[in-house]
């Protein structure tokens, strides 16, 4: 078949016969758009300049009408993408209608056109068909700034104008002008110079596929593209792949890095991962959340750590592996966003395996970042503005962990050594599942909906467990508020189970070692021993499934109103005129997400009883070693404020005596002994009136020491 190429004819075969006898390119093409594209195109003239500026056009659409014409697009796309806009404007519109400018973008590539940064050859691809999908998170973007397209220089001798077409191949002036044909000086003239916007954008491999930082490829936008994606967002871009020759100073290499010309932009769900599952992986995935293992969570958390052993871990597994599912994030028509990220701190004795717990959600989870406390900085947490190579001495932002793992988890470990301004910056994105960027003139909101799965030690390395957990622990209240759960890690002095966990311990590393070096010494049916009941691999893809699920419902509206009733009476049934709140509105939402989660985990479009008692479980255990005064007494404020009500009592009593001895005395001083005789008195333990006391002169100050044994009264604040 005939067909005019410009006005080059060139014969070329097709299985579809969509093209006409001497047609060209361009009247081919305009026809594709009348016949696949008319509404769009009525849409893109309504809409364009202002609110619409760009086609879109589906690859499929394009192979299935002419096999050719697409396959060209892969290999001379800068050509092609002139020939689809040519046909744009000589479409039938009306008169005083005008797409001049507007572009068409093909996207939606085939899968063997589409790649992550690195998992390509360049030199191939750039030599082949260089017109593919990148698909990646963005890791740094520049700010949008004008580019010039088309340059207006006025000649300063005559004035006359000269116009010049700018490339990305360097800035051109005039040789000489053409009205008075002298070489200059000429100025440029910002008022009749064109100029679209442009912005660079850093493409990196997304977290669970890169496994660590990632490779990286940079990509260049124009026009209506600049400014549609920002730092943490999950993106293919199709375009043009390009290789601009390396440099060291003045002198140029032999080798050349890639980048990519960015034609169109496909923004994914922030929380998408790109995890894939073989029909016979959802097979057996499906089988499991039939209950062919057992029940679902407990199948999980069996495969969560299985080395580490003892039952005092379950819950803590159980914890793990709903923290990585996530409830769901509930947006309100008013703009309103409730959390549905699940948060979970370990806090323990050194060598209880808090680490290789809180690693396993890292590992588990489809998208995840570790975090180390030690030598932790804001800006490695949230983000920061930098200046580099990249942005070519302007500031860009670049992602921390909490923007990376988005729609994940961040896992980190000795948290206790995490400088508190990093501590304090993690509470706005644990939160709101966002943080307000405002750096070096840069403002931008960037989504972090990640749960955190953390460790820490007790400051003084090891717990007293006859003192308050939170007391024993440097964290600050505000911040371990914002975790769903917390557990305490202690060695167990059970004879028993330290025999069994040392048996396993040792059993297990024999056993991976025989099944190496000497399999015929392992009895039959004993292979899988010490195996978890689901492997990694097929566990990390389950947890990713049931992460994508559609957000389940309460099954009854009975049931909604019994939870609701069941956690309102066990609020106000130990709530007294002296008792203290034993929970606060986060408990019962923490229930719900839980409960959500749980759901998640077995595929079920509904929330049952079963999902609530579980939540319920992992809360009431929570509560138990974060929430309970050192009377034993369920209270809220431990967690949320670090002083139980029975500690602000104490301390109000005291004050209270500090306040009437000064006042009574002549020196406006008291003797330390006569306030404690005096709490005593009052039936405080002169132990726990001594610690009040410090308490009060180290954190409150309403009360000095002046000089050994002696108080003197400051006032309340």
């Amino acid at each position: 078949m005939a067909f005019v190429l410009g006005k080059k004819t060139v014969t070329m075969s097709t299985t579809h016969d969509r093209r006409k006898e001497n047609e060209t390119l361009t009247e081919t093409l305009t026809r594709f758009l009348r016949e696949r594209y008319r509404d769009e195109v009525g849409t893109l003239a309504q809409r364009y300049p202002n609110e619409q500026k760009s086609l879109a056009i589906d690859y499929d659409e394009l192979y299935e009408f002419d096999r050719n014409i697409a396959e060209d697009f892969l290999s001379n796309p800068s050509e092609m993408r002139e020939y689809a806009e040519e046909a744009l404007r000589q479409y039938d519109l009306p008169a005083d209608v005008s797409l001049a400018n507007a572009h068409v973008r093909v996207s939606n590539l085939p899968p063997e056109h589409t790649h992550y940064p690195g998992h390509f050859s360049p030199t191939k691809v750039h030599d082949d068909e260089p017109y593919i999908s990148v698909e990646g998170e963005i890791v740094a973007a520049s700010d949008v700034h004008p580019k010039v397209t088309e340059a207006a220089f006025e000649c300063q001798r005559c004035g006359t104008m000269s116009y010049i077409p700018e490339t990305d191949r360097g800035f051109q002036e005039p040789h000489e002008c053409q009205g008075c044909e002298r070489q200059g000086p000429f100025r440029i003239n910002f008022d009749q110079s064109q100029f679209i916007d442009a912005q660079k954008i850093r493409l990196s491999e997304p977290p669970e596929v890169a496994g660590g930082e990632g490779q990286t490829i940079d990509v260049y936008v124009e026009d209506d593209l600049a400014g549609q994606v920002t730092t943490g967002d999950r993106v293919t871009i199709t375009g043009r792949l390009q290789l601009e020759q390396r440099t060291s100073g003045n002198e140029k290499k032999s080798t050349f890095e890639p980048y990519l010309t960015g034609y169109a932009i496909e923004v994914q769900e922030s929380d998408q991962t790109s995890i894939e599952v073989s029909p016979e992986e959802r097979e057996e995935i499906n089988a499991i959340v039939d209950g062919e293992l057992g029940d679902p969570l407990e199948v999980a958390a069996e495969s969560i750590a299985p080395g580490v052993f003892g039952e005092q871990y379950d819950h803590m597994k159980r914890a793990i592996v709903l923290a990585v599912v996530q409830g769901d994030w509930v947006e309100g028509k008013d703009g309103s966003v409730e959390r549905g990220s699940i948060s979970v701190l370990l806090v323990g004795d050194p060598s209880t395996g808090k680490s290789a717990l809180i690693n396993q959600a890292e590992s588990n989870a489809p998208r995840s970042v570790g975090v180390s406390g030690k030598g932790a900085r804001e800006a490695g947490i949230t983000a920061s503005a930098v200046r580099d190579d990249f942005s070519d001495g302007e500031w860009t932002l670049k992602a921390g962990a909490f923007v990376k793992a988005n729609g994940g988890i961040v896992r980190i470990d000795e948290l206790d050594d995490m400088p508190p301004d990093v501590r304090s910056a993690m509470l706005e994105p644990m939160a709101n599942g966002k943080i307000n960027v405002s750096k070096a003139g840069i403002n931008a909101t960037l989504q972090t909906r990640v749960g955190v799965v953390a460790a820490a030690n007790p400051k003084y390395g090891r717990f007293d467990e006859y003192e308050p957990v939170v007391e024993q622990v440097e964290l600050g209240s505000t911040l371990i508020s914002r975790f769903d759960l917390g557990y305490t890690v202690t060695e167990t002095d059970d004879t028993d189970t330290v025999k069994q966990v040392a048996r396993d311990i040792v059993g297990r590393r024999e056993h991976k070692k025989r099944l190496d070096v000497a399999p015929d010494t392992i009895e039959p049916g004993e292979t899988d021993k010490y195996d978890p009941p689901v492997r990694s691999e097929l566990l990390r893809k389950w947890l990713a499934l049931a992460g994508e699920q559609p957000s389940p419902v309460i099954a009854s509206e009975e049931l909604e109103q019994r939870i609701a009733d069941e956690f309102s009476n066990f609020k106000t049934k130990h709530m007294g005129e002296d008792a203290p709140v034993p929970a606060t509105w986060r408990d019962l939402e923490a229930q719900l997400r839980l409960a959500e989660a749980a759901a998640k985990l077995e595929f079920s479009e509904t929330i049952e009883e079963r999902h609530f008692k579980t939540a319920l479980s992992l809360t009431m255990r929570s509560m138990r070693d974060f929430g309970m005064n050192e009377d034993g007494e369920f209270d809220a404020d431990m967690r949320e404020s670090g002083t139980s009500k029975t500690q602000r009592d104490r301390i109000t009593l005291i004050e209270d005596i500090v306040e009437e001895q000064c006042h009574d005395g002549e020196s406006n001083g008291t003797p330390v002994e006569d306030v404690l005789d005096a709490a005593e008195d009052e039936g405080i333990d002169r132990k726990r009136a001594e610690k009040t006391l410090r308490k009060i002169k180290e954190e409150i100050g309403s009360l000095y020491e002046p000089m050994d044994g002696t108080l003197k009264w400051l006032g309340r604040a």
